[in-house]
């Protein structure tokens, strides 16, 4: 038998709280189908809602979730589950979100060290490295909100090609869906991979899904490099990159544009985005690229052509280490779709 509390709070996403319900009520159902004749089964998961007061929540959809109790101090849930909190207001917003959840860390550290496993989803992974959970350890987080996160916490390692990250018994996990691969893992650590599986081919739920970097889009980054920082240079220096994009990289002529010195440009971006004027220009061919392979029927060697490379191979290379995919399968995964099926 499994407990999940579920925590729920201002600004917090309704679809990860009652997604993961879903794929722990299918779990029992599994459960329970494959007893024995005679066979008495309890369900597996049994799971409750609570909020700083036990009073309902209202997420941003306007969806209000009810809460069975306030979070107390005398319970020791087998798993606490954190929801992702929406980001309408960015960073700051979030933050904000943060701080009236602090009264709570102290009972949050107390139920860990008592036994419960914290499982986070997307932006929660910062609920729980603000409360000192993360220290020396390792997460993962939606990869839109890298920059930010490595800039709060330096001392946490973000492994941010992961879709699901365990440091210490606190599960962080990537972008806003993978609260499924989450709840799925959780089914798995607790009924078994024979119930996990069943639930996966019930639900549709891709269980092969290892990695959120062929997700990651340089225009969302870009928007939240307004918001991680201020830098004129730097954000003077990304539009033109961004425009340059069919061209070789020069640094030379990055620092004539800027009308600075080239070590002044490197010194800029560290300080700005945590890496070099060269490592940002490969991000934005390879955003191009993607953006090709997407819209259009390219071969390789154009669309190698097209973001400014040479060597084919030496792109094909580059491409699966920043996308965890090769041109041809991200190709198939991401085109665009012309229309449904239908049938006549």
């Amino acid at each position: 038998m499994c407990h999940i509390e579920v925590w729920i709070y201002p600004q917090c996403m309704a679809s990860p709280v009652t997604g993961p319900l879903d794929v722990f009520a299918i779990a029992n159902a599994i459960w329970l189908a494959q007893a024995k004749d005679n066979e008495q089964r309890a369900p597996l998961f049994s799971w409750s809602l609570h909020s700083a007061d036990g009073a309902a929540v209202n997420t941003p959809t306007g969806i209000t979730l009810r809460a069975d109790a306030a979070i107390l101090p005398d319970t020791v849930p087998d798993v606490i589950l954190l929801p992702g909190i929406f980001l309408g207001d960015g960073i700051a917003g979030l933050m904000r979100t943060i701080d009236g959840l602090r009264p709570f860390f102290p009972l949050l550290r107390q139920k860990h060290a008592q036994g419960s496993v914290l499982a986070t989803n997307c932006s929660a992974s910062f609920v729980v490295a603000e409360a000192g959970l993360l220290d020396g350890g390792h997460a993962t987080t939606a990869w839109w909100l890298e920059r930010g996160f490595k800039a709060r916490y330096p001392q946490i390692e973000l492994r941010l090609g992961e879709v699901l990250d365990e440091f210490d018994h606190v599960i962080t996990s990537a972008a806003a869906t993978t609260y499924l691969d989450l709840a799925l893992h959780l089914v798995e650590r607790y009924a078994g991979p024979e119930v996990a599986t069943g639930v996966a081919k019930t639900m549709l739920i891709d269980a092969n899904r290892a990695s959120q970097m062929p997700y990651i889009s340089l225009a969302s980054l870009s928007q939240q490099d307004k918001q991680t920082h201020d830098n004129s240079l730097v954000l003077r220096a990304q539009n033109w990159l961004r425009q340059q994009a069919q061209l070789p990289f020069r640094l030379s002529a990055l620092a004539d544009y800027l009308a600075v010195s080239e070590r002044t440009v490197i010194r800029h971006f560290h300080q700005a985005l945590g890496t070099t004027p060269a490592s940002y220009a490969q991000m934005v061919k390879i955003d191009l690229a993607k953006r090709l392979l997407e819209n259009t029927t390219l071969t390789l060697e154009q669309v190698c052509e097209r973001t400014g490379y040479v060597d084919t191979g030496s792109f094909r290379r580059l491409f699966t280490r920043h996308t965890a995919l090769s041109p041809a399968k991200y190709r198939q995964v991401f085109r665009q779709k012309k229309s449904i099926a239908t049938t006549s």
